[in-house]
């Protein structure tokens, strides 16, 4: 949970969504500052010139060394996990100086002045850049800092009287999808977008955005296109289209034989047609813009992939906008990649695949349509139009209880608890157990469905899939347990140089066409961070912050599934041993990333993405350990779990 609201500046939810927005910033911020630099230590709140006790009986001091400045965080939960919740508001002063963050560095100075997020923002990337050299992306990131504040507190604002709809335990895919108001939790901007904020009522998923594709008829000449079905993307949209019931028959009438279509974003589609390049095509008659048509589709978590409940496929387009840390355009390789895995999934290691797991499953990119950049005289291997078909599973009652996991744990608006909270308490209260042991048997049926086949795919057949808490959508059951779980992207693959025979056994050349064969090392760390130190350790911080069970009983069954794992361990792979044996793993710091400017859709390859820094392994010492962050300071009480 946000921690709760204490001035009287409520709209009419009763929630303050500046407020609300600013802490939420201050926290995912603080959180990657703290983690991602291991500077901070955690001390009694007798001992911080704090004039209040938090509930942790903590606060965390994190100096500024290189500016003399000492910043003060009351605690109001501290996880084992290092997503801590603090008692805002927090403080800094002043000091004499030092080198070394070291307490003894910093002597006292002046007294203590609120901390709120733009200077936080202000004095850490300073610090990095005193720290760590000169950086020109220092401004930018402060400003997307802002820009996602902003975002946040609209959908605040906006979603504030919503509790229902976003942390209820009957839902939809849509609602889920749509339900993202936080973002990513351990991101230092995760709602920073350039490019639609005028637009944003229409086209913003948090703002329950819907509108029907625009429609591009193009002359077959000029497409390029490829599918993994039995028909081809031209004829899986041109049939889909026929039988939409919303559809301007007229269009569809005076279309030739061999017209193809093209479905793309209306946002995107304007500013296509604005180009000259796409004008001269418009005039020879080989491209013409037929407008928006057909059913409603609606903007998912990654805003650019679009939805429609009773559509046989999804469509994930390019987006000319800046999301978090990149410009969300569809690359040439991703679009050959999904048909590429398509195909690789119908061999028999799909069908092993099913047979083992039949709780889990990978969503298909089986088809793609692009107009050839060749035909637009344009560098590049990519024009704009580029159309991504992503088959739905989500129809009818099959869209019932699904729900990105990312989603499933964001914290709730003000007093709100999470999703997952809701639904974990509604199971203990309907089966008279405590909410301890059912999240605990929740979580085991997690792992089950979702790390167990991650890690199995990678070390038994040589497949890594980029399974981060946006990538993994979980279906619930009735009774509210995980059911069933499917990934989602055709960007994140990877194919470890050492298993890649056996990828290539089953599927001749998938791997030149899927383009993500890579040294082993790269896969074993983005596997590790996506499936394990992302996902499943995200899970076990959901659980913690809802105040429902301890951490660290939560962390002794995930470190006991991936010993099981062992058993499949491979030779050239040290995916598991970090996990199990070091006390610290390598993990992706959003926010050096973002601190370097790096795109990690621009990137060249693939261990140029962004920066991983070491932080402390939670898994480590279980049975007698206080939590990962106890290391630094041993006398640390436990964690608290209650709010």
């Amino acid at each position: 949970m946000t921690p709760r609201q204490t001035t009287p500046e409520t709209d009419e939810h009763g929630v303050d969504a500046t407020r609300v927005a600013r802490e939420a910033t201050l926290h995912s911020f603080l959180n990657c500052y703290r983690h991602e630099t291991g500077v901070g230590e955690f001390v009694p709140a007798s001992d911080a010139p704090i004039d209040r006790d938090p509930d942790s009986g903590q606060v965390l001091r994190i100096p500024l060394a290189n500016q003399g400045i000492e910043c003060f965080v009351p605690v109001d939960y501290r996880s084992p996990t290092g997503r801590h919740l603090f008692d805002l508001p927090a403080a800094y002063r002043a000091g004499t100086g030092g080198s070394s963050g070291d307490s003894t560095d910093l002597e006292a100075g002046g007294d203590p002045i609120e901390l709120d997020y733009t200077t936080l923002a202000t004095l850490a990337t300073k610090e990095l850049e005193l720290a760590r050299g000169a950086d020109p992306n220092r401004d930018d990131l402060i400003e997307r800092v802002v820009r996602s504040c902003r975002n946040v507190e609209r959908y605040v604002d906006a979603r504030a009287d919503n509790a229902e709809t976003l942390y209820g335990t009957d839902f939809t895919f849509r609602e889920a999808e749509q339900s993202l108001v936080f973002g990513h939790l351990r991101h230092p901007t995760p709602k920073s977008r350039r490019g639609m904020e005028r637009d944003a009522e229409r086209y913003a998923p948090e703002l329950e955005g819907s509108f029907p594709l625009h429609y591009v008829r193009a002359d077959p000449s000029i497409v390029e296109s490829e599918s993994a079905r039995d028909d081809s993307a031209a004829v899986w949209v041109r049939e889909t289209l026929r039988e939409d019931p919303n559809a301007d028959e007229a269009v569809l009438e005076r279309l030739a034989d061999d017209d193809v279509l093209l479905p793309v974003h209306p946002w995107q589609a304007e500013r296509l047609f604005e180009r000259p390049e796409v004008q001269e095509l418009v005039s020879a008659g080989k491209l013409e813009s037929l407008g928006e048509l057909g059913r409603e589709f609606y903007p998912t978590t990654s805003v650019r992939t679009l939805y429609a409940p009773d559509s046989p496929f999804m469509v994930k387009g390019s987006l000319a906008v800046e999301i978090t840390n990149s410009l969300r355009t569809n690359k040439r390789p991703e679009l050959e990649r999904g048909v590429a895995i398509s195909d690789l999934l119908a061999t028999e290691l799909g069908d092993d695949l099913r047979d083992r797991f039949p709780g889990f499953d990978v969503i298909r990119d089986p088809a793609y349509l692009t107009i050839d950049p060749d035909a637009l005289d344009v560098e590049g291997d990519e024009s704009g139009f580029e159309v991504v078909l992503r088959a739905n599973p989500f129809r009818g009652e099959d869209a019932r209880r699904a729900t990105p996991v990312v989603a499933l744990c964001q914290d709730g608006i003000g007093d709100e608890t999470s999703r997952l909270g809701r639904i974990v308490e509604s199971i203990a209260e309907r089966e008279g157990r405590d909410a301890a042991a059912v999240s605990e048997e929740w979580f085991r049926r997690y792992l089950e469905i979702s790390v167990r086949p991650l890690l199995w795919l990678y070390l038994e057949r040589g497949i890594g899939l980029e399974a981060h808490q946006q990538n993994s959508v979980l279906t619930l059951d009735e009774a509210g347990y995980p059911d069933e779980f499917r990934y989602r992207d055709n960007q994140g693959y990877y194919f470890p140089e050492n298993a890649y025979d056996r990828v290539e056994a089953v599927c001749p050349g998938v791997g030149e066409r899927a383009g993500t064969v890579c040294p082993d090392a790269v896969a074993d760390e983005r596997i590790r961070y996506y499936v394990v130190l992302n996902n499943a350790l995200g899970v076990v911080n959901a659980f913690g912050t809802a105040g429902l069970v301890d951490e660290r009983r939560l962390l002794a069954v995930l470190r006991e599934e991936l010993e099981s794992l062992r058993e499949f361990d491979r030779p050239g792979t040290s995916i598991l041993d970090p996990l199990l044996e070091s006390d610290t793993v390598p993990r992706k710091a959003n926010l050096l990333t973002r601190f370097r400017g790096l795109d990690e859709l621009e990137a060249s390859s693939l261990d140029e993405q962004s920066v991983y820094a070491d932080v402390q392994n939670p898994l480590v010492d279980l049975p007698g350990d206080d939590s990962a962050d106890a290391a630094e300071s041993p006398d640390a009480p436990e964690p608290e779990v209650g709010r």
